[in-house]
């Protein structure tokens, strides 16, 4: 027993002499404090703990949460041949996590990033194991062309119907669109120059289809394209996998506009899925139809939305060889935008033509660019004079504002609008892919890789919105964004006491931490228990 004099007070230490290097040293095996065990039995150690480590846990417990909760990690090992070491569905899970939660994920640094996180105290694994080897390896069994080899489908597939309990009733409703994104280099084989929306202009680029339940945003199906395919040529082979591989054999499919053209409507009809499309201007019957009504006329049924009044009128025609209902509907606001937004080019195109000296069909040609079916153009011997075409204009104006929508379906002319525009829903998916999961720019050189990586960024919205779904259910008004913000503070800590035991400890910084913590009991990731460490004699 050792006693320690400090500023006048008896403090008291049990301890064990040793030898090290010839000299005798002790180590301290327990406190008593104040009191000395040798003349007072009721005298017991007190435990000092030391913060032995520190790990990444809230954000990273809340996805495990989420994938356990589907059965994601069971589904893939169930897919995908074994292999020692490291199952590939806590692999591809890890790979999604890192894509979602940290700041510049890469196969480079995925192993770096595990070992920062609670996961391999928790599944007991060595995060060192992961390698670009590895990743390869899990990319070539997901998906190989070479081989017949795709679990993709199969995958999205069964995780949508393990998600659904979770939501709800599935309904019948689905949307489905397009988006691209651009890639960083020029080798890979279908990446194209094409219509970008990302503004990337001149740069190489895929494009993505997706397919989403229309009531709750979760993903069914996603599926690669070449760069510059046309959107509505993507239409047959979304719905050919949505209703004959994956078995959807009734559907309301809700679509942009872009998906448009004849043959694409009547695909819906063979399959007998109804459909909700927007129409795009290049139609004939549109233009009549814009052309023919008059937004000031009292016969348009009104729709409230937000603080807007949207003005709707529905038509049935015999389009396409078939009686199909097409909704028109006008906003005062575009329309408003529209007319002052063409007003100013074409002030400021006069405005050039007049001040320009020694016209040229060329420099008219530049400076009317965009707008040169509002002026009347003259040339004669050599002059060239202009005017502004009023009739034009009028005739544009009564277009503004102004849009079509084509259904089978003979319903309420406010029902088509709000189904149509809910797509919301599949945008906010794409954002959240392109954002949140890193999309893009894309890197990945191989197309089995390239459609590998557009798998890891569909999981990952599907993860998101199943973690955003299950907080949502125990907390008010959470979002992905909040959740994260907040989740990605609590922190796990790994002490140890005097007698070499290791616990672990959650430590959420305010009470929205805690609730995340309580509410979606994360408390069941802490690491086995207590283990004792070694001393330095066993060493």
């Amino acid at each position: 027993m050792l006693e320690k004099k400090i500023r006048g007070n008896s403090y008291f230490y049990e301890v064990q002499s040793y030898r090290e290097g010839g000299k005798v040293k002790q180590r301290i095996l327990r406190y008593f404090g104040k009191l000395d065990p040798r003349i007072n039995p009721e005298a017991k150690h007190i435990t000092k703990k030391s913060v032995m480590a520190t790990y990444r846990f809230g954000d990273v417990a809340v996805l495990y949460h989420a994938a356990k909760e589907i059965g994601m990690i069971d589904l893939v090992d169930k897919y995908v041949p074994k292999r020692q070491g490291l199952s590939l569905g806590l692999e591809l899970f890890l790979t999604v996590a890192h894509r979602l939660l940290d700041d510049k994920p890469s196969s480079a640094n995925l192993s770096r990033w595990v070992k920062t996180t609670h996961l391999p105290l928790l599944l007991g694994f060595d995060a060192g194991r992961i390698s670009s080897n590895t990743q390869s390896y899990l990319m070539d069994k997901l998906y190989d062309r070479d081989h017949n080899l795709d679990h993709i489908l199969r995958i999205s597939t069964e995780l949508y119907e393990r998600t659904l309990p979770f939501f709800g009733k599935e309904g019948k409703t689905f949307f489905y669109d397009i988006t691209s994104t651009y890639f960083e280099g020029d080798s890979c084989p279908i990446a194209k120059l094409g219509y970008s929306r990302d503004d990337a202009v001149n740069k190489l680029q895929i494009n993505i289809g997706m397919v989403v339940n229309g009531a709750y945003g979760i993903p069914l199906m996603t599926k690669v394209f070449e760069g510059n395919v046309n959107d509505a040529e993507t239409v047959y082979e979304m719905v050919y996998y949505t209703k004959f591989v994956i078995g959807k054999k009734k559907g309301l499919l809700v679509m942009d506009r872009g998906m448009d053209s004849e043959d694409n409507i009547k695909i819906m009809d063979t399959v007998k899925y109804d459909y909700v499309v927007g129409l795009r201007s290049n139609h004939s019957f549109v233009n009549d139809i814009k052309t023919q009504t008059d937004a000031e006329s009292d016969d348009w049924e009104t729709f409230k939305k937000g603080d807007e009044i949207i003005k709707l009128k529905k038509f049935t025609k015999n389009i396409f060889g078939k009686r199909r209902h097409i909704l028109l509907y006008f906003n005062p606001t575009i329309a408003k935008s529209q007319a002052e937004n063409r007003q100013r080019r074409i002030d400021l195109a006069a405005d050039s033509l007049k001040r320009t000296r020694n016209l040229t069909m060329k420099k008219v040609n530049d400076i009317l660019n965009g707008v040169k079916k509002y002026f009347v153009i003259e040339s004669k011997n050599g002059n060239i004079s202009w005017r502004i075409d009023q009739v034009k204009i009028n005739q544009a104006l009564r277009h503004d504002g102004k849009f079509c929508i084509i259904t089978n379906l003979n319903i309420k002319a406010s029902e088509v609008y709000k189904l149509y525009f809910s797509k919301d829903k599949i945008e906010k998916g794409f954002r959240h892919m392109k954002q949140d999961a890193v999309l893009h720019p894309t890197r990945k050189r191989l197309v089995d890789r390239v459609i590998v990586d557009v798998f890891i960024c569909h999981l990952a919205y599907l993860l998101l919105r199943v973690a955003e779904h299950l907080a949502q259910q125990k907390i008010n008004r959470i979002f992905w964004d909040g959740l994260t913000s907040e989740a990605k503070e609590i922190r796990l800590l790994e002490l140890q006491n005097r007698s070499g035991n290791k616990q672990f400890q959650i430590i959420p910084n305010n009470e929205i931490q805690k609730n995340i913590v309580d509410k979606l009991d994360l408390s069941r990731q802490l690491p086995v228990g207590t283990t004792k460490a070694k001393t330095s004699s066993e060493i």
